[in-house]
């Protein structure tokens, strides 16, 4: 399923929604978990991908400063190349929670809080 963009059945669809709904599709069909995102990408990684897609997404050829060790996936309009970057956005946010609540779950631990 290609990245949401506001057009045939999304087309009532906010922003908010197609970016839940492109947050919810990588999370499934690729069976991407945040859990995997922190073990696999550094802070800021996931950000930084996300800005690569809010500038320049719709464009053929991957911006200079994207990996080249990651594949670039043009989208078809500026509106989805801005839902691929706000659900990247959002998997950031997600892993920098994820390893906050194992650093607290950590100091729990050693201050002998279950």
């Amino acid at each position: 399923m290609p990245t949401p963009d506001g057009t045939g059945p999304y087309a009532s669809s906010t922003g908010q929604e197609l970016i839940s709904i492109e947050r919810a599709r990588q999370l499934h069909e690729k069976a991407i978990t945040v859990q995997q995102d922190d073990a696999t990408h550094r802070v800021g990684a996931l950000a930084h991908y996300a800005a690569c897609y809010e500038g320049h997404g719709a464009d053929p050829q991957p911006p200079p400063e994207w990996p080249d060790d990651l594949e670039w996936h043009p989208q078809r309009s500026d509106v989805a190349a801005l839902v691929r970057a706000g659900a990247l956005y959002q998997a950031e946010i997600d892993r920098l929670h994820h390893r906050l609540r194992r650093i607290i779950d950590r100091i729990d631990q050693a201050r002998g809080h279950t």
